[in-house]
């Protein structure tokens, strides 16, 4: 697992991006298509449409969940792997839709809903640092200026925003025939974790403070409610397994994954799991063979196909790792981070007779989620090493906007409209984001000015 010092989003499986010294956001197609599994019902009962709710990972051990500049739903990896079912997870995601239904964010966070995702979580690790120590100083480092307020607003819920979305939750678990069994389990969780942290509590688990009456009030929903307790789709206990697993996996070392998932444990998440220990011992004999054992059982996989593609990849086995991302998008044709990943080992193959089919895969990939930083960089290196250096320079302005900077934006742009010819739809993208880039560096000196 490599750290990438960027304010982008882009992974080979699972992959790590600093944006603070607190935390980092992870991205991996397999648990994101989980997460996207449970939430999307959710958000669908809750009249929220699922395309416009965003899901990230936070890599952070504690116990915590919040949403922030408008629609983005943040989850802590600390949280994740501390639900024993699927049902404890959706029953938070549900509460966070709540808020996202009930407009909680509506006030004072207006400067935030065009905001880079790095900058909103610097701003949510910042304010969470000011609060823990109550040393408003400890997140200077963090954020800076008026910034720290617009961070302190995302948590300026008040007790009738909560218990609506606790309602929320409830009403959306009971339209999918989901028990608040697991819901009820969570928040028992969290009250435990609040009295082992009495002396120095977190002000932000699942965005706010827990209370004794709120979780009678989900005891009492259940034991009113005619959906058996423990009742949820028994569908996505493997998929949560396999999410535990792979986090576990990459984010603990190969010592602690192989006393959790011992040889002794056949299944498929365990062996998942001790591929990927083996893989950062390193002993790569030992991880591709149980990386092919489980290929051979499970041919139709992709994030099977996906994973050994990882390991081969940053085995540097570029060769070797392109055919396992070509059957992982063969059997994902529209997953964004799968094809992303493909074209970056194409992009490292001898042969550059694989940069045309970089560029259509990334093409895609940016047309399916257009807000991935590293796939624009990607598709300028591949642009550049076409000759095209219009294209180029476009993709870079491109990821120069998505991490706010204005000012690269616009070199980029004027290389961009000197190479492409005025008649092209390219040309016309170029202006474009020449008066967004303008209006955005406006934006920023107002804020940045004193007065």
């Amino acid at each position: 697992m490599r750290p990438f010092f960027c304010a982008c989003f882009w992974m080979i499986a699972l992959v790590l991006y600093p944006l603070a010294a607190q935390a980092a956001l992870i991205r991996d197609a397999e648990i994101e298509n989980t997460l996207r599994l449970y939430a999307e019902p959710v958000f669908k009962a809750a009249g929220v449409t699922p395309s416009s709710v965003e899901i990230f990972i936070v890599n952070d051990d504690s116990l915590n969940a919040f949403v922030a500049g408008g629609a983005n739903m943040f989850i802590h990896t600390g949280l994740i792997l501390a639900t024993d079912t699927p049902d404890m997870l959706i029953g938070v995601m549900a509460h966070e839709t709540g808020h996202i239904a009930g407009g909680h964010l509506a006030q004072g966070t207006e400067k935030l809903k065009g905001a880079q995702i790095g900058s909103i979580l610097t701003f949510v690790l910042g304010a969470a640092v000011a609060a823990a120590s109550r040393k408003p100083e400890g997140a200077a480092a963090v954020i800076a200026g008026d910034q720290s307020s617009i961070a302190r607003n995302f948590f300026a819920f008040t007790r009738a925003n909560e218990e609506a979305a606790d309602q929320s939750a409830l009403n959306s678990l009971d339209a999918l025939n989901i028990s608040a069994g697991g819901f009820l389990k969570l928040f028992g969780l969290l009250q435990r974790n609040e009295r082992l942290h009495s002396n120095n509590p977190d002000p932000y688990l699942l965005t706010h403070p827990l209370s004794r009456s709120r979780i009678e009030h989900v005891r009492n929903h259940i034991d009113t409610s005619p959906i058996p307790e423990g009742q949820y789709p028994k569908k996505f206990d493997i998929l949560h397994k396999r999410m535990l697993a792979k986090l576990y996996g990459f984010l603990q070392t190969p010592e602690q994954t192989m006393l959790k998932y011992p040889a002794g444990d056949k299944s498929l998440p365990a062996r998942m799991a001790r591929a990927i220990a083996y893989y950062k011992m390193p002993d790569l004999e030992r991880s591709l063979k149980e990386m092919d054992s489980l290929i051979a059982e499970h041919k139709d996989d992709a994030f099977l196909h996906e994973l050994k593609g990882q390991i081969l990849f940053e085995n540097a086995k570029p060769a070797e790792a392109l055919s396992s991302y070509q059957t992982a998008a063969k059997l994902l044709p529209s997953a964004p981070l799968i094809l992303t990943d493909l074209a970056k080992v194409e992009l490292e193959q001898a042969d550059k007779n694989h940069v045309g089919s970089a560029i259509a895969h990334l093409e895609k990939s940016i047309r399916l989620d257009k807000h991935n930083g590293q796939s624009w960089r990607l598709l300028a290196i591949a642009y550049g090493k076409a000759g095209n250096k219009g294209m180029a320079a476009l993709a870079l302005s491109e990821q120069a906007m998505l991490r706010n900077d204005p000012d690269t934006a616009l070199r980029q742009i004027e290389t961009a409209l000197s190479s492409l010819k005025p008649s092209t739809s390219a040309y016309q993208q170029a202006l474009d984001l020449k008066a967004q880039a303008i209006e955005l560096k406006r934006e920023t000196e107002e804020q940045s000015s004193p007065f």
